[in-house]
């Protein structure tokens, strides 16, 4: 049931981060028409690429290797996804990965100072316990 839960949890950061990337390229863009198709395309397919992040708790290959593995999926399913919502965001085929990767590189520094901020709050707990 953990591996159920943590599936659970990695699909809804997927569908957050997805969401965030959804309304920063309609941001840059000029916008996107919201679908009810677009909508539930963006959360099945946003949460499954959280379901993908959960390589990064593995050890099958090194790191570099399991980020591109992990890039690569991110590319096929955004591909899948906008498919599928109809949406015709990015024409041409060098600007959608373009795309993709410069949103991936911004979703990763989230994820970065999110994880940052998260060590220093554990770090400075640990001290206020030793001070005690």
């Amino acid at each position: 049931m953990n591996k159920l839960f943590k599936a659970m949890r990695y699909f809804l950061i997927g569908v957050l981060l997805g969401s965030f990337s959804f309304l920063l390229i309609g941001l840059f863009q000029g916008g996107i028409t919201a679908t009810v198709r677009g909508i539930i395309s963006l959360f099945f397919f946003s949460g499954l690429i959280g379901i993908v992040s959960m390589i990064f708790e593995t050890d099958w290959f090194n790191f570099p290797i399991r980020l591109l593995i992990h890039m690569v999926i991110t590319i096929i399913i955004v591909g899948l996804m906008m498919f599928t919502a109809g949406w015709q965001i990015i024409n041409h085929k060098l600007d959608f990965i373009f795309t993709v990767v410069i949103m991936y590189a911004i979703v990763w520094l989230i994820m970065y100072l999110s994880d940052i901020v998260g060590t220093k709050k554990i770090n400075e707990a640990i001290r206020k316990r030793k001070s005690k």
